[in-house]
């Protein structure tokens, strides 16, 4: 099993160059344990949150941070599952593992998103991310790029085609997360993209966003409808 080298505090960014992640091919063994559980659970929680969607996603059993390059296992599961293990302390070694971007407009600022009530995270701001879902899943490994723009798409319709994307990741300890971000750069300003990325939302049938927040400096970033991890993301990001 992968073991974590270096030493990642809740709440610290660190750059690195690479990520290597991998799918394993057992099952996630804390969602066979608690099944009965899991399944009494989750009835009770679609009656309160109908939006919620019991698809399939994946989380991170073993991680490595190693100098540059952050290393990994993925195991397959359902959302009800994971819910589960999210809101009953979320115990360790598994963490919630998931892509995030971080757009940069050309005057300097970041965008971030806020999500709709009744969703996960829904009234708080965050960079535009998601679940590791099958398509993400290719030859043994998770494609760990295509997972983020296939959520940064979805949530803003902003594509790669027409971003800049910057070298690296940006990964994130926080509580029992580790987010895998990528830089983007985009040659639009922090209003002309929240305008576009509005126009998006605005034809979706049922879509993630309420509204779009533009953070412009550090000064900025401790608003308490940020989520933790997000302001430890944009902490580093804002300084560089």
């Amino acid at each position: 099993m992968l073991r974590q080298r270096m030493c990642t505090p809740d709440g610290t960014s660190v750059r690195v160059l690479s990520c290597s992640l991998a799918l394993s091919a057992e099952p996630w063994s804390y969602a066979g344990r608690y099944r009965e559980a899991i399944a009494a659970y989750w009835e009770r929680v679609r009656a309160e949150r109908p939006k919620l969607f019991n698809g399939p996603v994946h989380v991170l059993t073993a991680h490595a941070l190693d100098g540059v390059s952050l290393t990994g296992t993925f195991a397959r599961t359902d959302f009800k599952s994971f819910l589960y293990w999210r809101e009953h302390g979320a115990p360790r070694p598994t963490v919630d593992g998931f892509g995030s971007s971080l757009v940069r407009s050309s005057d300097g600022c970041v965008l971030l998103g806020r999500q709709v009530e009744g969703h996960l995270n829904g009234g708080f701001a965050y960079p535009p991310s998601g679940l590791i879902d099958p398509a993400d899943a290719v030859g043994g490994s998770i494609d760990i790029d295509r997972s983020i723009a296939r959520e940064l798409a979805e949530e803003t319709g902003l594509t790669r085609a027409e971003l800049e994307r910057r070298p690296g990741y940006i990964v994130t300890f926080a509580a029992s997360m580790i987010s895998i971000a990528i830089e983007w750069q985009s040659a639009l300003s922090a209003k002309a993209l929240r305008e576009r990325i509005l126009a998006h939302v605005a034809r979706q049938p049922e879509p993630e966003l309420a509204d779009v927040v533009i953070v412009r400096d550090l000064a900025e970033i401790d608003d308490p409808t940020i989520l933790p991890y997000a302001r430890a993301k944009l902490r580093l990001a804002l300084s560089a």
